[in-house]
C-alpha cells in the first residue's frame, strides 16, 4: 500500500547538515547577471529557510533589483491549485473525479462531453493543447470571459482515446476551472481565495483575473534572433506573446511568492489541504489503458531527482518561469522563480537541491588528489554514437572537449569524478571488464551512455 505522503515525512524524512550560504549564493550568480532579469529561490528543510536569494532586475528600465519576497507569476504551477480544489470538492462530495465534463459544461463540443474530470486532471484524456491554434492566438491578448474563452479553444478534435496516453494539455485545466465554478457556486479566483488563500494566511497568492502585469515586476523574454536582448514578454516579434490572464485561467494564471509557496507547500503535505487519501492520489503516479505508468499525478510530476522522489511542477506564462519542488524523504521544498520566460529557474535550483543533499560529488582543491585523478582521466574516449572526448590537463587544471567543440574547463570532485563550472551534473570515470569508461551522470534523468576511453 502506498504511504501517505505525511507518514513518509514523520518516519523517513533524513535532515541534511545545511551547505553554507557561499555556496548558494555561488550558484545564483553561476544562472543570473546583474543587469538583467533575474531570478528569486529558497530552499526550506522541515519549515525551516535554509536559503533565500535574489539576483537580476525586476525592471530594466529603472533598474530595481528583484527582492525575495516579490509576487511573481507561477504559470502552470497553478495546476496543483487547480488539482486540489477539486479533489476538495470531492471530498466535499459537490463532485465527484468521475463526472463527465459535459455535466458541467452540456453546450461543449460533443467529442468532449463525456471525459472525466479525473482524466483532465491527469492530462490523459486524449485532449491536444490550445496553445499554438493561430485563431486562439489571434483574439488572446484581449480579455474574455471563461465561457467565451472555453468556446473558442474547444473546437479541435480529440488526439487520442481516453486514458491511451498522456499528452499534456492547459486546455483540460480551464475546463476544470469551469467544473470549479459550477460546483462551488463562485468564480474560480473566488474559490480559491475563501478555501485556500485566505485560510493558511497566504496574503500575496492571488488569480490574475485580467491584464498582463500584477504589480512592478515586468516580465520578459527575448527573440530568436537577439537571444541576449530581453524585451518586455508582449512585445516579441516571434509569438503572440501578449495574453490576457482570463485566456490562461486555472491552468497557470496564479501569483504568489516564495514565503507563501512554502505555507502552501507544508499545507498541502500535511493534510491540512485536502485528505491523506486525495494526497495519495496527487503524489501517485496514473496507470494508463495498457497498465504502464507515467510521471505525472493530479496536477503534480512524480519522478526522481538524483535518485530521490519528488513532488513537482514547472510553470511558464509570458515573461515568467517557476519551478516549485518538493523531496519527502528529506522534507525538502525549493522554489524558484524568474522573471524571464526563456529561463527556467530549476537548472539553478537542482544545483542547490544536489548541494544540499550531496547527491553529486564534492569537488576537489587538493593538488596532489587532482593530479592524481588527472592521471587517470587524462586521454581520448568514443561515445555510441562515435564522437571523440578529449580530456587534457595544462597547467595544473582538467579541460574536457568534445568533437568540434570549444575547449571547457572541468571541476574535479571526489570519487573519479568531474563537473563542468556551474552544474552539479557530473562524470565519473569507471572500470570494468578491462574497459575504462565515463559514465554522464543528469540529476534528474540518471546515468547516461557511457563514453569508452581509447
Amino acid at each position: 500500500m502506498k504511504k501517505s505522503v505525511l507518514s513518509i515525512c514523520l518516519g523517513l524524512c533524513a535532515f541534511t547538515s545545511h551547505a553554507d550560504d557561499r555556496e548558494f549564493d555561488a550558484v545564483l550568480q553561476c544562472h543570473s547577471a546583474a543587469d538583467e532579469p533575474g531570478l528569486i529561490v529558497q530552499l526550506v528543510q522541515s519549515d525551516e529557510v535554509i536559503y533565500s536569494g535574489a539576483a537580476g532586475l525586476a525592471d530594466l528600465k529603472t533598474k530595481r533589483p528583484l527582492k525575495i519576497n516579490d509576487v511573481m507569476q507561477i504559470g502552470s504551477v497553478t495546476k496543483m491549485f487547480t488539482a486540489a480544489a477539486i479533489l476538495k470538492l470531492a471530498e466535499n462530495n459537490t463532485l465527484s473525479l468521475q463526472d463527465p465534463i459535459g455535466k458541467f459544461i452540456p453546450d461543449i463540443n460533443p467529442k468532449y462531453r463525456g471525459l472525466t474530470l479525473f482524466s483532465l486532471l491527469t492530462h490523459t484524456s486524449g485532449l491536444s493543447d490550445y496553445l499554438g491554434d493561430p485563431t486562439v492566438n489571434n483574439v488572446w491578448g484581449n480579455y474574455a470571459s471563461l465561457d467565451k474563452v472555453i468556446k473558442i479553444i474547444t473546437r479541435l478534435p480529440l488526439s487520442f482515446n481516453s486514458g491511451d496516453a498522456h499528452v499534456y494539455s492547459n486546455l483540460g485545466y480551464i475546463l476544470l476551472g469551469k467544473a470549479i465554478e459550477v460546483s462551488a457556486g463562485m468564480p474560480y479566483n473566488q474559490y480559491m481565495q475563501d478555501t485556500f488563500f485566505k485560510p493558511l494566511g497566504m496574503d500575496n497568492t492571488f488569480v490574475v483575473t485580467q491584464g498582463i502585469r500584477v504589480n512592478d515586476v515586468v516580465g520578459y523574454t527575448t527573440n530568436f534572433d537577439a537571444p541576449k536582448k530581453h524585451i518586455k514578454a508582449e512585445k516579441s516579434k516571434d509569438r503572440a506573446w501578449k495574453v490576457d490572464r482570463s485566456w490562461i485561467h486555472a491552468s497557470g494564471a496564479i501569483a504568489s511568492t516564495l514565503q507563501d509557496m512554502k505555507v502552501w507547500n507544508k499545507a498541502l503535505m500535511s493534510g491540512q489541504v485536502v485528505s491523506e487519501k486525495s494526497l495519495n492520489l496527487m503524489t501517485q503516479k496514473v496507470r494508463l489503458n495498457d497498465n504502464s505508468t507515467v510521471n505525472y499525478g493530479l496536477g503534480l510530476n512524480v519522478f526522481k531527482l538524483g535518485g530521490e522522489i519528488s513532488y513537482n511542477h514547472a510553470g511558464m506564462v509570458p515573461g515568467f518561469f517557476t519551478w516549485h519542488v518538493y523531496l519527502p524523504e528529506h522534507d525538502l521544498v525549493a522554489t524558484g522563480m524568474s522573471n524571464q520566460d526563456k529561463y527556467f529557474p530549476g537548472l539553478a535550483l537542482l544545483d542547490m537541491v544536489a548541494i544540499t543533499l550531496e547527491l553529486s560529488p564534492k569537488p576537489i582543491k587538493d593538488e596532489d588528489k587532482i593530479t592524481s585523478l588527472a592521471e587517470k582521466l587524462v586521454g581520448d574516449y568514443r561515445s555510441i554514437d562515435s564522437q571523440t572526448l578529449s580530456i587534457t590537463f595544462e597547467n595544473n587544471r582538467l579541460y574536457s572537449q568534445h568533437e568540434g567543440e570549444e575547449k571547457r574547463l572541468i571541476i574535479p570532485r571526489e570519487n573519479n569524478a568531474y563537473s563542468y563550472e556551474c552544474t552539479e551534473h557530473y562524470f565519473t570515470l569507471r572500470e570494468n571488464a578491462n574497459k575504462i569508461k565515463l559514465v554522464p551522470t543528469h540529476l534528474i534523468h540518471g546515468e547516461q551512455a557511457a563514453y569508452v576511453k581509447l
